[in-house]
């Protein structure tokens, strides 16, 4: 009786499993409609407060009937929950600025998209430069299935930066003494940079013999215009930086996972494994940019300019670096330094106050000045 009530259960089962399996197949083989990409970002004008935006989207498979679609302005929630997931901070582009040509559009039967559809972002005028704002678009269809996690598409755009001045640190510092009690467990330096010739040992910013960002370090063995690291652990970048070229460099260090990156231009460049416990960055001769003032075994400065000095007290992400290369906000978590250097600190004898935290540091000399080409995202890529 055991065995046949077994095998009657069996032998359901394997049906159930079979039905099952046709199922799947047929839903995976089944007509859908969804955005081709997930992501569209959009250059805006240097000049003008309108943009015209198309979106499409299509199937998976041709067929011989017309297919409607139609769109909407989806949460701005979305939004967040995109920063959360990616390491980013996109601004929600705000719905009243956005208008369409029309909300609806149909895939032609033995065609794959859908004929475009033009929506336009206003007030562009009105945006901050240097921030990234996000508009998410929903796709829908009442007669077509729409493949989940394909249907919302998000257009990116950033009102264009151009800096226009930097800091001449030809030679020339600045000594930053941080609050007392900092102590950096996790941190990120990151800088625009613009040499004009490298010397045997370049300082760009950080505490020698404890955590300095620099180019080359010819007495140590390493050669000029190589970006380098160095504290209790070291390690170099494998290509050397040109001169009179602009670049935006970063490093990071996670003390929680013990891995430190080298960024160029916002994208991954060089990494390493540390097992420090962090730094206290006013520690031994303290921290400069552009030299060491007074040190014994040379004074190592930079000669070029500089732009956007920051340090963090967190590893930023790539997409957080990547975004924000030409501008930051000041109040931005976790920004315990900032130096914008594009003339809006102000030199009052030999003092200077950053932009993040407003600590006074000394400088030997810096001045601003004016560019003969503005920097831009371009020079960058």
């Amino acid at each position: 009786m055991n065995k046949h009530i077994f095998k009657h259960f069996a032998v359901a089962f394997a049906a159930c499993c079979v039905v099952s399996c046709q199922d799947s197949e047929s839903d995976l083989l089944k007509q859908k409609v969804y955005f081709d990409g997930n992501l569209q970002k959009v250059e805006m004008p240097d000049t003008g407060s309108t943009l015209d935006v198309d979106i499409t989207s299509r199937l998976s498979n041709k067929q011989g009937e017309a297919v409607d679609v139609s769109y909407s302005l989806a949460d701005s929630s979305l939004v967040a929950l995109y920063n959360s997931k990616y390491g980013t901070d996109y601004v929600a582009f705000k719905h009243q600025n956005v208008t369409f040509s029309k909300t609806s559009s149909t895939i032609a039967a033995g065609s794959i998209y859908a004929d475009k559809v033009s929506l336009t972002l206003n007030n562009l005028d009105q945006l901050e430069a240097g921030k990234n704002y996000m508009l998410p678009i929903k796709l829908h269809s009442a007669s077509t299935p729409i493949i989940d996690g394909e249907d919302v598409e998000y257009i990116v755009l950033a009102k264009p930066v151009k800096i226009t001045k930097a800091g001449d640190f030809y030679n020339k510092y600045i000594s930053v003494k941080f609050p007392s009690g900092t102590y950096f467990k996790s941190f990120t330096y990151e800088a625009l940079v613009h040499s004009i010739w490298w010397g045997s040992n370049c300082t760009i910013m950080g505490s020698e013999g404890l955590m300095i960002f620099r180019v080359g370090d010819v007495g140590g063995g390493i050669s000029a215009g190589i970006l380098q690291i160095a504290g209790r652990q070291h390690y170099e970048a494998p290509e050397k930086l040109q001169i009179n070229k602009w670049y935006h460099v970063a490093v990071t260090f996670d003390q929680a996972t013990g891995k430190t990156v080298m960024y160029l231009n916002g994208t991954k460049w060089a990494e390493s494994a540390w097992n420090i416990s962090g730094f206290d960055p006013n520690a031994d001769v303290g921290f400069n940019i552009g030299k060491i003032p007074g040190f014994p075994w040379g004074e190592r400065p930079f000669y070029g300019y500089m732009s956007e000095v920051r340090v963090w007290s967190v590893a930023r992400t790539e997409n957080q670096i990547k975004q924000n290369m030409l501008g930051v906000n000041p109040k931005s978590d976790g920004l315990e330094l900032y130096f914008k250097m594009d003339g809006s600190e102000t030199v009052n004898g030999n003092k200077i106050k950053d932009a993040a935290k407003g600590i006074e540091c000394t400088t030997g000399g810096l001045e601003f000045a004016t560019l003969a080409q503005p920097v831009t995202m371009k020079d960058l890529q």
